[in-house]
């Protein structure tokens, strides 16, 4: 096993650390079947961060509206990509394997409440965040009606900058303030998502690149 240090992570900021990811990694089968995983299996955002090199591709797809999707197991500490080699193993299809993964991750949602977003304001905008114990707070706009239950029903605009972080505002919110805002979470964490926004409504589920502000792709 070769280990990678990765770059500083922000203030307020906490990661595992190398002895607790070696850890679990220690207590999933060496063969990764699909049985010991399968409920371990959840949908995963692309960081900005590239992988070392010769680290094996995730596979990834695309979802409506257009969202590119990946896949990871989740061994507590921390999350292992899920590559296509992994799922010609399982005898899974790319589809087979998102269904699995938005299920588990829609019975992780079922623990989370409307009482663990945090409201908050920001030069008078009004803000509201959630951090989950499932780590993957940010792909909860993969289930939009489920993230009606928890945000309410209202329209609202999302971002996610960091892959257990979503930041709700107004629907109307200035979106060069949403794009300032998602950059200031970011830039504390050397994994942060590439930028996006999320306009939840009705149950549905809208996107919309933020990286136009800030001139990245």
């Amino acid at each position: 096993m070769e280990v990678f240090e990765g770059p500083p992570i922000g203030p307020e900021l906490v990661t595992a650390s190398l002895d607790e990811v070696l850890q679990a990694m220690e207590a999933i089968p060496a063969d990764l079947d699909w049985p010991t995983l399968a409920d371990r299996i959840v949908p995963a955002f692309q960081r900005v961060r590239p992988y070392p090199p010769g680290h094996p591709e995730p596979l990834r797809i695309l979802v409506p509206p257009g969202l590119s999707v990946g896949f990871a197991v989740d061994i507590g500490p921390a999350f292992l990509n899920v590559g296509a080699a992994m799922i010609e193993r399982w005898g899974l299809t790319p589809a087979a394997l998102l269904a699995r993964a938005l299920d588990n991750l829609d019975r992780r949602m079922g623990g989370v409440s409307p009482d663990d977003v945090v409201a908050a304001s920001i030069d008078g905008q009004p803000i509201r965040l959630l951090q989950s114990g499932t780590g993957s707070a940010s792909t909860y706009v993969l289930l939009p009606t489920s993230l009606c239950r928890i945000f309410g029903s209202e329209p609202h605009l999302v971002i996610a900058p960091m892959r257990n972080l979503l930041i709700s505002l107004p629907i109307d919110a200035d979106r060069e303030l949403a794009a300032w805002l998602f950059d200031e979470f970011a830039a504390r964490d050397p994994n942060c998502l590439a930028p996006a926004a999320f306009v939840i409504h009705a149950g549905g589920l809208a996107a919309e690149p933020l990286g136009e502000v800030f001139g990245r792709a």
